[in-house]
């Protein structure tokens, strides 16, 4: 019996302390549409407003480094490798090791070219 319970309070901690998907923690950020001119001309807050749409509208698992550029643009930052495509979005009351912003950072599987991850870093409170 203390096994199984150690067992599953293993797995609460486990679970419990997993940060939301990427989808959720972009909702913090705002819900505003996404469109390319939008982007284009926007500033990073306005960017952090439409990330969560943006991530709704395009299925990031078929989609190239290449891709992410041509919706998103000349990216604004740099993320571990070249590949991987990153922006700084979002309002500047956050403190990051990227300044005062956060930093929107897709990760690229390096033999396909083919997105396989997103992240948000900070974490969007």
């Amino acid at each position: 019996m203390q096994t199984k319970t150690g067992v599953l309070l293993a797995m609460i901690s486990l679970f419990g302390c997993s940060p939301p998907p990427v989808s959720e923690q972009a909702r913090r950020l705002g819900t505003q549409a996404f469109s390319q001119a939008s982007w284009a001309t926007a500033s990073p807050e306005k960017r952090g407003e439409m990330v969560s749409s943006f991530l709704s509208q395009h299925d990031l698992k078929s989609l190239t480094a290449g891709d992410i550029k041509t919706l998103l643009g000349v990216p604004t930052a740099y993320y571990d490798y070249d590949e991987n495509p990153a922006y700084l979005v979002g309002p500047s009351t956050v403190e990051s090791g990227y300044g005062k912003v956060y930093l929107l950072a897709f990760m690229a599987d390096k033999a396909s070219g083919k997105m396989v991850a997103v992240k948000l870093i900070p974490e969007p409170r």
